[in-house]
């Protein structure tokens, strides 16, 4: 074979393992951004049709109870303003809850669907738009019947959700290119180094057989690693210490990708099951409405709590992934300003105090101390350790916040008297999604993003965090920032 010839194959063997790790990789963290996506258009999508809809019935409203007299109105069947108003004895159709026909113009009594008229003569594309707005409003012994044609509204609407995929569409791409290219460069050390093993392969015929077989383990050993394989390590005893020394080098490199590779594996995991849970607990209770809970008050009522409180939660945690998402690309830029730290924090507080009476919020500091930072994201990050210092501590138990100053330095502190943090949990409070066994109660451990968030807006204005805790006693967290 040809020099040319081995080259080829030589880097087309040595890109195999870089190749398998960036792909899968990459579809995991793709295919996370495409589910929320996803949840994001069909909520847009529901909110535009309620919306024409609303615009609908009280257009019909205006018309029906606004005209000086409603004998005028054509009752045969004819168009008005866009509408066709009808006679009929018998209505049908379906009511909304209370808390939707609220909003709505018209009252309880009325009966709404919508009416598919397909049209022979029209084309597949054209014919799904012949969907009519149907209303029968109560009037005197008989119901006037009222249609309205949503055409030029859904046909707004599909080009308005057409341009909107378009447009998340060359997101995807160009989020999917430039995580190809960043797990490519971060792998890039792995594959040199098999290369440069099996470089080392080509030598063997001018050393002793001892060292032969050594080369040959090694190289054996390394050619064997992929992505299942990172924890693998090349467990040979060698008599060559240049070899121990290149085989422990190599042990900690595939230790610190191993490392690297679960934890994405591990945030794209959690990720996952985060947002099933609270889409599955709607689903459920949708489904319990369906079936028995229209006419039962209490698993009706029971239902729209628990619809709305796994939306906000899921909302919030969307919120967070989309912060930490754009954090990790680099695209928040930070809108540093000099203001009184002192005036801001009191603030915080006193919004605290009105959110939460049964905790008492201690911050005794008057001087004004004057930093240059991001003040928005400073009180965000202020925001999550007070939460999180109300969370875990008992009712009526006091939270302190402490501000100082030494020199450049300028300390805040935020301290409670709660149940405290276990020894070998304390490393990882910041790691994203970490919860203890004690927060996995959804009344307090969230979704365990905040201190993950926390950490980033601090460490991008070049401070620290320093956590003192113990069980049953309480926890301390001072930030550092250097002004």
């Amino acid at each position: 074979m040809s020099k040319s010839g081995n080259k080829s194959e030589k880097v087309k063997k040595s890109g195999q393992t870089r190749s398998s790790i960036v792909i899968k990789l990459n579809l995991a963290m793709m295919g996370l951004l495409v589910s929320v996506l996803i949840s994001i258009n069909m909520l847009i999508a529901l909110l535009a049709v309620g919306y024409i809809v609303a615009q609908a019935e009280s257009t019909a409203i205006q018309i029906l109870y606004q005209s000086e007299d409603i004998q005028q109105l054509p009752m045969t069947g004819t168009d008005y303003l866009g509408y066709t108003f009808s006679e009929s004895e018998d209505a049908y159709g379906w009511n909304f809850l209370n808390a939707i026909v609220d909003v709505f113009p018209l009252d309880y009594r009325a009966l709404r669907s919508f009416e598919y008229t397909p049209q022979p003569d029209l084309a597949w594309y054209h014919n799904w738009l012949n969907i009519n707005y149907r209303l029968f409003v109560p009037y005197q012994n008989s119901y006037i019947q009222i249609d309205y044609s949503l055409a030029a509204q859904l046909r707004n609407l599909f080009w308005m959700m057409l341009i909107l995929f378009g447009f998340e569409l060359i997101i995807i791409v160009s989020r999917f290119s430039k995580n190809h290219i960043r797990i490519a460069n971060e792998l890039k050390p792995l594959t040199q180094l098999t290369e440069s093993a099996k470089d080392l392969q080509k030598d063997i015929q001018r050393m002793s057989s001892a060292k032969k077989t050594d080369i040959e383990t090694m190289a054996g050993a390394i050619s064997k690693i992929d992505a299942k394989k990172l924890n693998q390590n090349t467990n040979i005893r060698y008599e060559q210490e240049e070899l121990k020394e290149l085989a422990q080098a190599i042990n900690d490199l595939l230790l610190r990708f191993n490392e690297s590779y679960q934890s994405q594996v591990r945030f794209v995991s959690d990720a996952s099951h985060e947002l099933r849970t609270p889409i599955a607990v709607i689903q459920g209770y949708a489904n319990l409405l369906d079936r028995w809970g229209k006419n039962d008050e209490k698993t009706l009522n029971e239902s729209i709590a628990a619809i709305k409180s796994e939306s906000e939660h899921m909302k919030t945690l969307i919120e967070h992934l989309l912060f930490l998402a754009r954090g990790d690309s680099n695209t928040i830029v930070l809108q540093t300003e000099h203001f009184d730290l002192t005036a801001m924090i009191e603030e915080t507080v006193k919004e605290a105090r009105m959110i939460d009476e049964g905790h008492p919020y201690i911050f005794n500091q008057k001087q004004p101390i004057w930093i240059t930072a991001d003040k928005q994201l400073i009180k965000q990050v202020l925001r999550i350790l007070m939460d999180n210092a109300m969370k875990y501590s008992p009712e009526r138990e006091e939270i302190h916040l402490k501000l100082t100053q030494q020199g450049s330095k300028v300390n805040i502190i935020v301290q409670d008297n709660g149940v405290g943090i276990q020894p070998n949990d304390v490393p990882h409070i910041f790691d994203r999604f970490y919860r203890s066994d004690e927060s996995r109660d959804k009344k307090t451990g969230g979704a365990g993003l905040g201190l993950a968030i926390a950490k980033w807006i601090i460490e991008k204005h070049g401070g620290t965090f320093e956590v003192v805790s113990r069980v049953g006693i309480g926890t301390r967290i001072t930030i550092t920032l250097v002004n």
